[in-house]
């Protein structure tokens, strides 16, 4: 792998700003403390938060919806992904089944196909040019273990009744071409991969800035630089939420809560709701040489089958989006929105060892995001029990495009109809409580290093 303009002459990986700011952002109005009741407010600007807001406006218009970003819009885990509209929720469908049952867990899979197919239907009708194409998306397995990792998938969403395909290595080289990792991959009668056809790839920032066009169209209002600090309930029936924000107020008859790993910032699910951080590289724009040297014509987004996954797509400017590598968790749910040189470092290693050796990859630089990560992976959609008038959706654990922009309407109905829209496990209050910092810290990194001495002896 080639060291691009960006990298030190040590070789380190440039930090440059990521992908979502090298797209020319609209102008928002900037919180300057004086904004005027509001029936709904809606903490957070990213697809959540927009999703629910256009919902809202579009099933009652005129109604008075502001929408609270920190920083930018899609400043956090929206406008930092790697633009993978796909199906999935929780760890594994195999969790899934051992934790829900075959019932609840083939339920939930189907609802986030829906979700997917939902959020493309919406992006074609509102006329949102995200660079969606829906190529669908591919698992593959790199090593014998990995192949096998795949056929037990593949095995379980054919048992309940669920869509892949199955490709061999030589339907799989059709498609795509890329290094095995190891070089004592056996000869095996395991699949080389599983392609879900209910998938496509996007452009996030370009549908978070579409989102926010379509709320301006219906007269909703939309603040940047509007930090919410606390949110206090009502003292006494009948009286609006206070939105505590830096240098002002923000009075709502009703709240939705859309800030992801964010959460906590609000004194929310603390100890539940984990800020973990995730990393991505860029590619400069491929050449000829190495469009021809990896295939790709379909442009499938691609996952590999490790516990430890990396997963990447090709942008419509034909660079190589890359992430992966250890997710990250920081002493007292630190924000830490830079990655370190070696985190940096180590992913590229990854993508130099992914793509085929000719094809001659360089670098542009990377960044972290933070999501919102739940110990069971599940996410969490309610109103809270000692508040209805705050409703949240949170908890995405990395399966946030398509999911938040279909909660939408479900934040929608919890707010108005007092009811989710089905019994499903992800409609709840809480979440599961890590009680100490400490257990926090010590268990999240040891389940890494579990996954990783687990992949490491496959």
């Amino acid at each position: 792998m080639r060291p691009s303009k960006k990298e030190g002459s040590d070789g380190e990986v440039g930090r440059v700003p990521p992908y979502w700011s090298w797209t020319t952002q609209p102008e928002q109005l900037c919180f300057q403390g004086q904004i005027p009741p509001a029936d709904v407010a809606i903490i957070g600007g990213g697809l959540t938060g927009l999703s629910a807001a256009y919902h809202l406006l579009k099933r009652y218009p005129g109604t008075r919806i502001v929408v609270l970003e920190a920083n930018r819009l899609g400043a956090g885990a929206s406008g930092r992904s790697t633009g993978m509209l796909s199906p999935g929720v929780g760890q594994s469908v195999a969790s899934l089944v051992r934790r829900l049952g075959v019932t609840h867990a083939r339920r939930l899979y189907e609802q986030t196909i829906e979700a997917v197919n939902y959020a493309a239907a919406l992006i074609d009708q509102l006329g949102i040019d995200c660079e969606l194409r829906m190529s669908g998306q591919l698992i593959i397995g790199r090593s014998s273990v990995g192949k096998r990792r795949v056929r037990q998938q593949l095995e379980l969403l054919r048992l309940l009744g669920l869509p892949a395909e199955e490709l061999s290595e030589q339907a799989l080289s059709n498609v795509i071409r890329l290094q095995d990792s190891s070089a004592k991959v056996c000869a095996t009668e395991d699949p080389a991969a599983l392609r879900l056809p209910n998938a496509g790839v996007l452009h996030p920032l370009k549908l978070v800035h579409g989102f926010a066009s379509r709320i301006r169209e219906l007269a909703g209002q939309i603040f940047e630089q509007a930090h919410v600090r606390c949110v206090h309930p009502p003292t006494r029936p009948g009286h609006p939420v206070r939105l505590e924000l830096d240098g002002g107020e923000v009075l709502a008859d009703k709240v939705v809560v859309a800030t992801s790993g964010y959460t906590s910032q609000l004194g929310l699910f603390r100890g539940r709701l984990l800020p973990v951080h995730l990393q991505a590289l860029v590619t400069e724009p491929l050449n000829e040489a190495a469009l021809l040297a990896i295939g790709w014509a379909g442009c499938e987004g691609v996952l590999d089958a490790r516990r430890l996954f990396s997963y990447f797509r090709l942008t419509s400017d034909k660079r190589v989006l890359f992430g992966g590598g250890r997710p990250r968790y920081s002493w007292g749910g630190a924000l830490d929105e830079l990655p370190s040189q070696s985190t940096l470092t180590l992913l590229a290693d990854e993508l130099k060892q992914t793509f085929p050796i000719d094809s001659q990859l360089v670098v542009a630089g990377g960044w972290s995001g933070t999501i919102g990560y739940v110990l069971d992976a599940l996410p969490a959609i309610a109103a809270l029990p000692s508040c209805p008038q705050i409703v949240h959706a949170v908890g995405w654990c990395g399966h946030g495009i398509a999911l938040s922009i279909a909660s939408g309407s479900w934040i929608q109905k919890l707010l108005f109809d007092g009811v989710p829209p089905e019994d499903l496990p992800w409609f709840r209050a809480t979440m599961p409580m890590v009680p100490t910092e400490l257990a926090r810290w010590i268990g999240f990194r040891a389940s890494i290093e579990w996954m990783a001495l687990l992949d490491r002896m496959s």
